[in-house]
């Protein structure tokens, strides 16, 4: 499954969420309003069409921000519900306990630190809302299990997100622009460059650093960054040859490793890759500013040492950038 379907049906997933509290809210305001619970009836009335909605969005919509509005603003009515929503069921007097299902939904929905912060804030919430009149007793054994029941939850999503980076790692693909990513290519360049110095054939490549790619990312958002480095992706694959491969290097640079090509057969392809790039692109925060730099592996030289004259050639990694031509 690609990464675009995976969140897609990710979105959906978070949408059925939405609406399975929309509609038990919903249950709750008839059966409030049935039994005559009429002080109970104004928050589940008041956030049902609202997590309707954030049911809809969502599932129209994708969201690329860390921290998802949408899920902040559920998480925020979910704990404004189970602090201020008036009791009514006598014979039930620690309903409050329902209260540890909202871990699960915290962790799922944001990031785990974000998630850790609404925990907490909506313990100290409950201490001082919900439990200030039970004995101290009672306080502590609910205090321990929800805190408990938090930090299993946050191993949990922390493992989990470790096992998915993982994943992604052996699979050598880069989530965001779909080429491979650089520990794949390390693990090629190996190989390519004991084939070259058994086989006396060149091995060169081309750095690609799109120097506004974190400007357009603090200015115009995630959405805009992924769609122009994905289009400079496709700009890159296309233009490979045969036996070529395109990486993502690092944040803003590509890779095209070429072998059997010489440094004047990079500087063609480099030529060739420079005016494609201009004419497919539009950058929306000015001229679009690429240094495209080719490199050729020398006799003798060792993968070790190849790799560390890679990353010392990205420009933007200077503590001064020098362009050269093309890049103007």
């Amino acid at each position: 499954m690609n990464t675009d379907k995976f969140n897609y049906k990710n979105n959906q997933l978070i949408a059925v969420f939405y609406f399975i509290i929309g509609i038990g809210l919903a249950f709750l305001a008839v059966q409030f309003y049935l039994s005559s619970y009429y002080q109970a009836i104004l928050l589940p009335t008041l956030f049902t069409p609202i997590f309707f909605a954030l049911g809809l969005w969502r599932w129209q919509t994708s969201s690329q921000l860390k921290n998802d509005p949408a899920a902040v603003l559920a998480l925020v009515m979910l704990a404004i519900f189970l602090l201020l929503q008036p009791k009514v069921f006598n014979d039930i007097t620690q309903w409050h306990w329902v209260g540890l299902c909202y871990p699960l939904l915290a962790f799922y929905l944001l990031p785990t630190s974000a998630s850790l912060v609404f925990n907490i804030l909506l313990l100290i919430g409950w201490l001082n809302l919900r439990l200030y009149n039970q004995p101290i007793e009672q306080n502590i054994v609910f205090s321990t299990f929800f805190l408990l029941f938090t930090l299993i939850v946050w191993i949990y999503a922390i493992r989990s997100k470790i096992e998915i980076k993982k994943l992604e790692k052996l699979m050598g693909v880069d989530k965001e622009t779909g080429l491979l990513n650089k520990y794949y290519f390390n693990e090629y360049l190996n190989a390519e460059v004991s084939r070259s110095r058994v086989t006396k054939k060149p091995l060169s490549l081309l750095l690609v650093e799109l120097h506004q790619y974190p400007e357009i990312k603090k200015e115009l958002g995630i959405n805009l960054a992924k769609s122009f480095i994905q289009d400079v992706s496709s700009v890159c694959r296309n233009n490979c040859r045969i036996g070529d491969e395109a990486y993502r290097y690092d944040m803003q640079t590509l890779l095209i490793l070429m072998p059997n090509t010489t440094i004047n057969g990079s500087l063609v392809l480099r030529t060739r890759l420079y005016q494609n790039l201009l004419q497919a692109l539009v950058c929306d925060i000015g001229p679009l500013d690429i240094t495209i730099t080719p490199l050729e592996l020398r006799a003798g030289e060792q993968t070790v040492d190849f790799q560390t004259r890679i990353a010392n050639s990205c420009y933007h990694s200077l503590s001064e950038r020098v362009d050269d031509n093309l890049s103007n």
